[in-house]
């Protein structure tokens, strides 16, 4: 009977192992086209078991407010949906956001830090940011191109800084010389292993000074803008 516990315990401890080193697959793609703004976040991790889908189909700025809607699912089963919801965020939301950062700095032992160290344990394995784009005008529309590529090579010099990319940054600025047109696709995808973000988040806590505070902030931060 022993023998069994024991092939038990093994089974169990290759699993965990394997777990601690599966990879977590955040796969990122942002649209624009027109007044048209679409949001898919995809996250993958436990080799496939654990499917989960953030959609946002539109996002619309009115004002200082962005209102967009959102739709989310999957899970362990991979099949649990929620009701999409329409949220907004506004003046108020910033302002939630702005006092769960200070709470995190002042509760947090070099939490600027920490928050450096963390980004840079996430891997970009892809990376693509194209535009095409048109004024109407075909001088107008020239310098916007170059203007457009500088953006892209800022913009993959700056997630360089942030996160380990590792692939080569992709895309391409089309313009388009016979109408008036902006259109943007950015493309990324990202991967960290579920023992280092586990590893992360125990370094937070053993730097945490004001744990009740810290998990107030923790729970402002994450519960994301309001219903519109």
């Amino acid at each position: 009977m022993a023998f069994w516990h024991w092939i038990i315990l093994a089974v169990i401890c290759v699993g965990v192992v394997g777990a601690l080193f599966s990879p977590i697959r955040i796969r990122v793609r942002y649209s624009r086209s027109g007044q048209l703004d679409q949001l898919v976040i995809v996250i993958r991790a436990l080799y496939g078991l654990y499917h989960y889908q953030i959609l946002l189909p539109s996002i619309v700025i009115k004002g200082w407010n962005v209102i967009y809607r959102e739709r989310r699912a999957g899970g362990l089963t991979g099949n649990s949906k929620r009701k999409p919801t329409r949220r907004k965020i506004g003046k108020g939301t910033v302002v939630r956001y702005m006092r769960a950062y200070r709470a995190l700095l002042q509760s947090t032992k070099n939490f600027k830090i920490w928050a450096r160290h963390s980004l840079k344990k996430l891997e970009c394995t892809r990376w693509r940011l194209d535009f095409r784009v048109g004024t109407g005008d075909a001088a107008s529309t020239a310098v916007i191109t170059g203007l457009l590529w500088a953006v892209s090579g800022c913009a993959s010099g700056v997630a360089g800084q942030l996160v380990r990319l590792n692939t080569s940054p992709q895309g391409q600025i089309t313009p388009n010389y016979s109408g008036v047109e902006f259109t943007v696709v950015w493309e990324a995808d990202f991967r960290i292993r579920l023992g280092t973000l586990l590893w992360i988040i125990a370094k937070l806590g053993k730097d945490t000074i004001r744990v009740g505070k810290a998990i107030r902030a923790w729970r402002h931060w994450l519960t994301g803008p309001k219903e519109a």
